[in-house]
């Protein structure tokens, strides 16, 4: 409901306030306000009176400052009536009712942002698309490549080598207490390879988590029972310490590896000696060079 906003009879009615009431969206703005206040004003009779002294102190202020701004007011109301009217008529939906204003904004908003949204949709649903191609693609290929004899031979030893290790967890951890067992039938080798082989798999390596996180809590609550209390911090540093010196020892037990002796170097080869004496000439040398001598070789 819009309150009325009248002025007393000494002040000049505004033509700029009357024009922002005919708006649909100041009364309405200026109507919640009255009906907040009329409410506060009521809920007590203190509050009323403080309330109605208040407005008749406005009022008479107002009324005596009246005569003296009455021609700077008046410019002011002209040009302010001035902008409300270019503003009419420049944006037109200020004129409508609230209900329009708000819906015919909010499809504004949505026109300017659905394309934005509608390609993250599509390239979201396009990347959502090739990851499921690619999926059922390499799906298709493990199947094919399983599908072959090296395939079902290596299904078969999967098999047989969970079956094993079923029988191990068995014997050296056996289930404590009700366990759940694994619910859901293994799809046939024949049917899915890949499917067979994932389920094969997945359900070895939950039971065995299982049987190991059980087992543990029981040996735990027993040694509590019993009256020992387990620190994991020191069980996991005495365990670190046993690993270690078990590592040092057996590499202190491992025999040397004997590194080869390195080869003596080779005597020197004897180097002729550079300031020798010649040698002493052969007495047939000398003989020759005689003049005897050659006379000798001469005649024979």
């Amino acid at each position: 409901m819009a309150t009325e906003v009248s002025c007393p009879p000494s002040l000049p009615q505004l033509q700029s306030v009357q024009k922002a009431m005919a708006l649909p969206s100041v009364g309405a703005a200026v109507g919640q306000v009255g009906a907040f206040y009329t409410k506060v004003k009521g809920a007590h009779s203190l509050l009323e009176w403080a309330l109605s002294t208040a407005e008749a102190s406005v009022t008479l202020a107002a009324t005596t400052a009246a005569p003296y701004v009455a021609a700077p007011l008046a410019a002011g109301d002209a040009k302010l009536a001035g902008y409300i009217g270019e503003l009419e008529r420049r944006v037109p939906l200020v004129t409508e009712q609230p209900k329009i204003i708000v819906e015919t904004t909010k499809q504004a908003v949505l026109s300017r942002i659905s394309p934005h949204v509608n390609k993250v949709c599509v390239a979201r649903a396009a990347a959502e698309q090739r990851v499921h191609s690619l999926k059922e693609l390499s799906w298709a290929k493990a199947n094919a490549l399983l599908s072959t004899a090296a395939g079902q031979k290596a299904v078969l030893g999967l098999d047989s080598g969970a079956s094993l290790a079923m029988r191990l967890l068995d014997q050296y951890l056996p289930p404590v207490g009700p366990q759940p067992e694994p619910t859901g039938e293994v799809t046939a080798a024949s049917e899915d390879p890949t499917l067979h082989t994932v389920q094969t798999v997945g359900r070895l390596s939950a039971v065995a988590a299982r049987r190991v996180w059980a087992n543990l809590a029981y040996k735990v609550t027993e040694l509590r029972s019993s009256g020992i209390e387990l620190d994991v911090r020191r069980y996991v540093t005495a365990l670190m310490a046993a690993l270690h010196l078990a590592k040092v020892t057996s590499e202190q037990q491992e025999p040397p590896v004997p590194t080869p002796a390195p080869a003596e170097p080779a005597p020197p080869a004897p180097s002729p000696a550079h300031n020798a004496s010649p040698s002493a000439p052969s007495t047939t040398t000398i003989v020759k060079t005689t003049p005897e001598g050659k006379s000798d070789i001469s005649e024979n």
